[in-house]
């Protein structure tokens, strides 16, 4: 299988999978920060490509961004994590009214001078039983936050976190929040079944005072519910090439003949479907929300059997750890989880559960 074949891409972004590819089960093994991939993500200008033009970006359209976050998923899932979560910041502080934080943040993130990230989980997919996990009260022209962010990736490597709050009517609101702001508590990374390297901790708000020339959105009753699609095809493009990365490796497998040369030809024909579907999606203007769902459920179903075909095929030794084959299998199932909005959660069981799966 040849690259340009399996994921079509302009010759910088082969060369940054390549590099990636090269690097990712290093930073699997050690958990160390994957530095060298967003430095080399930074010198191509790829953090230019989430920035409008008006403050010092060179913003792709929608369907070529996804493009790279499949590039950077083929190459190293930590990489890709962090840089899909960093963008997700850009996009919804560039989609803000709030003129004066987009002129002070923006340009420096066009350069990946600065770094921000997200940690909004606790409105979306975690903690979703008893008391809001983030809680927020306004005060004159300060927001009081308490409470914590349980997912924030790259929270020890970044300047910010675009984080959601819940005031006490139930409306919520998204801020930036500085992460060297007074009451602010970055937890250590705890080990992950998958991606340590990303550094994804929690962070503690211990009545932080936050200006609210920091806010971006809301008090609304739901502050998240026009996101983009691009944001909510993300995911889903790292999967599609996360699948690229397994049937790169069933390609490389030795002592299967045949039957590793028809998997790697069947996964990869599932892959160019998918990328289809994803680009055809990508590229309408508002596509429902049912078609983006349904992708995403594809997706998560694939990758779990993709695991588990790529796991058969590198025998025992597949499950050594210091073998590729059984971080690919890891990073798949960080999919169930990644990808869990209650409606996808749903769907997702629901066809690994299927008929067709011969359960």
């Amino acid at each position: 299988l040849r690259w340009e074949t399996l994921h079509p891409m302009d010759e910088r972004l082969q060369n940054l999978t390549r590099a990636l590819a090269g690097q990712a089960h290093a930073n699997d093994r050690s958990g160390r920060w994957p530095e060298a991939g967003i430095d080399r993500f930074r010198r191509i200008g790829g953090f230019g490509w989430s920035v409008p033009e008006a403050y010092g970006g060179a913003p792709l359209p929608p369907a070529e961004r996804l493009g790279v976050y499949e590039a950077l998923a083929r190459g190293d899932m930590s990489t890709a994590l962090f840089i899909t979560q960093h963008d997700g910041a850009v996009d919804l502080i560039a989609d803000s009214d709030n003129e004066p934080l987009k002129r002070a943040v923006l340009p420096r993130y066009a350069t990946g001078a600065a770094l921000t990230t997200i940690g909004y989980a606790q409105l979306t997919t975690s903690h979703q039983n008893g008391p809001p996990a983030l809680r927020a009260a306004l005060e004159a022209d300060e927001v009081i936050l308490e409470g914590f962010i349980p997912w924030v990736t790259g929270a020890q490597r970044v300047e910010s976190v675009l984080t959601g709050a819940v005031l006490g009517d139930g409306r919520q609101l998204l801020a930036l929040l500085p992460l060297d702001a007074r009451g602010v508590e970055i937890e250590p990374p705890g080990p992950l079944l998958a991606l340590d390297a990303s550094l994804t901790s929690r962070v503690l708000c211990h009545g932080v005072r936050l200006p609210v020339r920091q806010l971006t959105a809301g008090p609304v009753p739901n502050v998240l519910a026009r996101r983009s699609a691009l944001r909510r095809l993300t995911v889903a493009a790292c999967g599609i090439g996360l699948l690229a990365a397994m049937a790169d490796r069933i390609g490389a497998l030795e002592g299967n003949g045949a039957e590793g040369a028809a998997a790697a030809a069947a996964l990869s024909g599932i892959h160019a479907e998918l990328r289809g579907e994803l680009h055809r999606v990508g590229a309408e203007t508002d596509p429902p929300g049912e078609e983006i769902d349904g992708l995403r459920i594809r997706v998560n179903d694939l990758l779990v059997r993709a695991a588990g075909v790529t796991l058969t095929l590198a025998k025992g030794s597949g499950f050594r750890r210091e073998h590729p084959a059984q971080r690919l299998a890891r990073e798949a199932l960080f999919f169930c989880v990644w990808s869990a909005p209650e409606a996808i959660r749903s769907g997702t069981v629901a066809r690994l559960l299927s008929a067709e799966a011969g359960l």
